[in-house]
């Protein structure tokens, strides 16, 4: 598989799915004005993934800003995050970065956090 990054807009976030180091990354804000067509290639690079994942695979967000609609996608994308750590043989990781000051964005990864089945920690910075 191919690394699949894009860069960061004001109201895209950058991200680095790099099935080599096994390290994928989320970071900056997620309020794109198309949700639906800004997500697609990545829920679609996940499911391929899935289908032959690392043995051990890491996902950090760091997000700022979440709109409505990227936080159900986030919710579909952490689905795809449960598929891969069901599978034998793999070992994953979901680490959930914040500001200390910031509730809204610690709230999200609690919420996500209680509904899956993942290693999920929560990160103040």
């Amino acid at each position: 598989m191919k690394v699949l990054i894009i860069e960061e807009t004001a109201d895209t976030p950058y991200i680095n799915l790099n099935p080599n180091t096994g390290i994928f990354e989320f970071r900056g804000n997620s309020i794109p004005e198309n949700v639906s067509s800004f997500y697609e290639p990545i829920l679609d690079w996940l499911d391929r993934y899935i289908e032959c994942p690392n043995e051990n695979t890491k996902f950090n967000f760091k997000l700022k800003m979440i709109s409505s609609a990227s936080s159900k996608i986030f919710f579909d994308i952490l689905i795809k995050i449960d598929m891969i750590h069901e599978l034998e043989n793999s070992n994953v990781k979901v680490s959930w970065f914040y500001n200390i000051f910031d509730d809204e964005i610690k709230d999200i990864g609690l919420d996500y956090k209680d509904s899956m089945n993942v290693p999920f920690e929560l990160i103040s910075n």
